[in-house]
């Protein structure tokens, strides 16, 4: 309620649109929520957590996309990571924003082994530190375990030696 009330008294505010936009994902009200975050969008093109938001949102409701923008999948997909991309453009060190990004790729059939690992390697230039660091290397080895490349995926596991991730490092 209160988040309308600022959008209606100032309806040229763009992170009253994008939090009722947070609120309409997390209700399930996924249609107001794609208008909303292309609104905040369109008040602040600048703003890369707007970007970010939206692409979480087509990510997770991928089937509500699709019949909102009337696509198939894997336009959607494109969608998704091409919103992704603008967010990294805005904000090109934020970890958390890329390893969503690389993430994003687990989901996509077929796998796109290539753009997915670029995307990893994109996040391990700005990881904050060592454990982040070894976090990135086991995703890498799990993608290059996935296309075939078993010398890399056996090497990049050689250099994760935080126990935090022994369990995956382990099951790779």
């Amino acid at each position: 309620v209160q988040w309308e009330k600022a959008r209606e008294l100032d309806p040229t505010n763009p992170a009253a649109w994008n939090n009722l936009a947070n609120h309409y994902t997390e209700i399930g009200t996924v249609n107001k929520a794609f208008e909303y975050y292309a609104k905040a969008i369109e008040l602040d093109p600048n703003q890369s957590l707007y970007y970010h938001n939206l692409a979480n949102a087509v990510f997770l409701f991928r089937k509500d996309a699709m019949q909102f923008y009337k696509t198939d999948e894997q336009h959607v997909w494109d969608k998704g990571l091409e919103l992704y991309r603008k967010a990294l453009k805005l904000d090109p060190s934020n970890f958390v924003l890329a390893t969503d990004y690389a993430i994003s790729y687990y989901g996509i059939r077929p796998y796109r082994f290539e753009e997915a690992i670029s995307a990893w390697r994109d996040a391990l230039k700005i990881a904050p530190n060592e454990k982040e660091r070894e976090g990135v290397y086991v995703h890498l080895a799990r993608l290059n375990l996935g296309a075939g490349r078993f010398e890399e995926a056996h090497r990049l596991l050689n250099t994760v030696t935080n126990e935090v991730y022994a369990t995956l490092k382990d099951r790779i």
